[in-house]
């Protein structure tokens, strides 16, 4: 898979996960808007997986929060797989992996102008 592979097509093609997933316990963090987003979020091996939401605009004057939906993967994590659903980014460790995982996105919405940017480090506990 190219590094830079958009996968806002598979959210508007209505693709949706197969396997439960959890929700992590952590934060999409801050710096998105400036391009430093800085996630990080923990996970227990027994998971199959973890949802992990979409960074977010958010409006300073009424604090409506639009999710960037459209995704784009800056940097690929090295030891599991990304993909989307409606409700956010799922990420999925490979078979037996135990440790840090990072990965990195570009993420974008035609709802608002801009592009937010970051990494997530998800831990594998």
């Amino acid at each position: 898979m190219p590094l830079k592979t958009m996968f806002s097509t598979l959210v508007v093609a209505g693709f949706l996960a197969s396997a439960a997933h959890a929700e992590c316990t952590g934060s999409n963090g801050r710096g998105w808007a400036s391009g430093k987003g800085d996630g990080k979020f923990e996970m227990s091996s027994s998971d199959k997986s973890c949802l992990i939401s979409y960074p977010a605009f958010i409006n300073d004057a009424t604090k409506a929060r639009t999710p960037a939906t459209n995704v784009a993967l800056s940097r690929a994590p090295k030891s599991g797989k990304i993909t989307l659903s409606p409700e956010g980014l799922i990420y999925t460790p490979a078979a037996g992996f135990k440790g840090a995982d990072k990965f990195c996105t570009k993420n974008t919405t035609p709802a608002v102008k801009g592009t937010l940017s970051g990494c997530i480090t998800v831990t594998v506990r």
